[in-house]
């Protein structure tokens, strides 16, 4: 599992039991478990959504790993996160 460095800014920043729910539901979305993920429709296409609380992280696997990309608030993040493969365009 990797995280980009926003979601480890954004980890370092909440509280440590949030922090400690978001990186429980992360070690079990790596390891298969059942978790709420959905996956997002375009133009997102190819990424997913972790909700834990109010909070959502975006990921999306590579060669069967999950790389964390994106944490924020539910109210701020799909407004906010653009995959990288857009801003290459």
């Amino acid at each position: 599992m990797k995280f980009s460095g926003q979601v480890v800014d954004a980890l370092s920043n909440l509280h440590p039991g949030v922090r400690r729910d978001i990186r429980r539901q992360l070690d079990a979305a790596n390891e298969g478990k059942s978790c709420d993920i959905r996956a997002l429709h375009s133009p997102l296409e190819g990424w997913y959504r972790l909700r834990v609380g109010r909070h959502r992280v975006i990921f999306r696997y590579e060669n069967g790993e999950l790389i964390a990309e994106f944490l924020a608030p539910r109210n701020i993040v799909y407004e906010v996160f653009r995959s990288p493969r857009d801003l290459l365009s």
